[in-house]
């Protein structure tokens, strides 16, 4: 599914923590193999394949809201904004 990261096929431009980052988490900024930018959350601080956790589509037009996907990729809902969207993928991956 397009949603799910692999290491191999993202370009990542940043990577680290923001006062939007869930703690126990990192975040990283990018593109997919097809230039779909995306925020992908991952536990710890490495965004490898192991450690990740879900990503947020980034909006492309205004009145849009980020849209959620989890680990394998599938819907996980939309949210009003990136820090609600990051919170919804690190509770749903602790439970």
């Amino acid at each position: 599914m397009p949603a799910k990261f692999r290491a191999a096929d993202a370009t990542i431009r940043w990577h680290g923590t923001d006062d939007s980052t869930p703690s126990g988490h990192s975040i990283a900024v990018g593109a997919d193999s097809l230039g779909t930018q995306y925020v992908w959350l991952f536990k710890g601080d490495q965004p490898i394949d192991e450690a990740f956790v879900g990503s947020i589509l980034v909006p492309t037009r205004a009145g849009q809201v980020p849209t959620v996907y989890g680990r394998g990729g599938g819907f996980a809902g939309t949210a009003p904004d990136t820090k609600a969207a990051l919170e919804r993928l690190a509770a749903r991956a602790a439970a």
